[in-house]
């Protein structure tokens, strides 16, 4: 099994046909079937269900779906950094981004970089703090800019200033229209939506209130309570700098009482990463970022 054999494979298994996958791979149809056979018989399995309008994955396929999407993103993220060493400040940086970092990332300071270091290239993944962190401990990261709590053992954290969480609520709710912050009392018999990163803060702040909440609807991206928010359907639970990042009239945003609904966001990276020259300099445009050993 090569790389070559592992790139045919997922180019078919995403076309869904022989002749669309040689056309997107720029070779003949037959070398294309020809490697998929010999991956198929050096695995010993069957990858794909051959029909007359075209294939489908078998359920050995789908397993290897995921194998080799990950080993052809970390082949191509060898050979990148290694280019990148030899050059200097030059290639790609892939960065991970949780769903409600948006009102701190991009900044200023990284926009200004970015233009200082026009042959850098940004590869940005999302996904939720604990899918980016196992990325990061298998190097397909470089970066990833992550929400609070996480295990940052063995990995260098840059925090930013802490936040309170804050609540985005249809406008239809006029009775907080003058007020600046709100209480759990306040937020209970309301149709929350709520971002699944803050279950057990909620739950514990909650239940220690004595309260019971009602939750409309959980999600895992903060950007998609805020639109359900928009929409007038409830009352999203969200970091007050992503709440910021709404420009629509339709809802009122107001803090959270509770001091114990703050949050940070981190800028992470591994102790190998940030020998490159690369990673090294995209960290240090983050100055208003605080070192782990002066985080409390």
């Amino acid at each position: 099994m090569n790389l070559k054999q592992l790139r045919y494979f997922l180019a078919v298994a995403e076309e869904g046909q022989m002749t669309a996958a040689a056309k997107r791979l720029h070779v003949a149809q037959p070398p294309l079937s020809y490697q998929i056979k010999q991956l198929e018989q050096e695995l010993g399995v069957t990858l794909f269900n051959r029909l007359p309008q075209g294939v489908t994955v078998t359920a050995a396929g789908k397993l290897l779906v995921g194998y080799a999407q990950q080993l052809t993103q970390l082949s191509a993220t060898a050979e990148n950094k290694v280019r990148a060493l030899a050059h200097g400040i030059t290639g790609t940086i892939n960065l991970g981004t949780v769903s409600s970092s948006a009102g701190v990332i991009p900044n200023p300071a990284l926009r200004k970089w970015l233009q200082q270091h026009a042959d850098v290239q940004l590869s940005v993944t999302e996904g939720n703090t604990y899918e980016l962190l196992d990325d990061l401990h298998k190097r397909l990261l470089d970066v990833a800019v992550l929400r609070t709590p996480f295990n940052g053992q063995h990995l260098v954290c840059r925090y930013f200033p802490a936040e309170r969480m804050a609540a985005v609520l249809p406008k239809q709710y006029t009775q907080f229209a003058h007020r600046r912050q709100l209480r759990l009392s306040d937020l209970a018999p309301l149709p929350l939506i709520k971002y699944r990163r803050f279950n057990e803060l909620f739950h514990i702040a909650f239940l220690e209130a004595g309260l019971t909440p009602h939750y409309l609807m959980t999600c895992d991206d903060a950007r998609t309570a805020m639109h359900w928010a928009s929409r007038q359907l409830g009352v999203a639970l969200v970091p007050r700098s992503l709440a910021e990042t709404y420009d629509g009239g339709d809802v009122l945003i107001r803090s959270l009482a509770d001091h114990r609904f703050e949050t940070h966001l981190a800028l992470v990276t591994t102790n190998e990463a940030l020998e490159t020259p690369l990673v090294a300099g995209f960290m240090a445009q983050f100055e208003q970022a605080r070192p782990l050993d002066n985080f409390h």
